[in-house]
C-alpha cells in the first residue's frame, strides 16, 4: 500500500523546481485517500529527499528507501 501511495502522489504532481503550494495540496489530497499515513508528516518526508517536485516526479514512485520511511515514520 505505501509503495502504491508513493507511485500515486508521483503521478500527480508535475515541476520545473521547488514545490508550489499547488503541488503540496496535490500530494495532500492524494495521501488523504490512502488514509494510512499522516500526511504530513508524509509531505516533509518526502520534500527532504526531492527538494524538487519533478524529482520526486521522476523517481519517488520507484524509491523504496523512501516508503519505507514513510511507513515506518508516519504510519497512524
Amino acid at each position: 500500500m505505501k509503495y502504491l501511495l508513493v507511485a500515486a502522489i508521483g503521478l500527480a504532481l508535475s515541476s520545473c523546481g521547488g514545490w508550489s503550494k499547488g503541488q503540496e495540496n496535490a500530494f495532500l489530497d492524494s495521501c488523504k485517500k490512502a488514509a494510512a499515513y499522516d500526511c504530513d508528516c508524509s509531505l516533509k518526508i518526502v520534500k527532504e529527499k526531492y527538494p524538487n517536485a519533478s524529482d520526486f516526479n521522476e523517481k519517488g514512485g520507484k524509491d523504496m528507501e523512501l516508503a519505507k520511511a514513510i511507513g515506518d515514520k508516519c504510519s497512524k
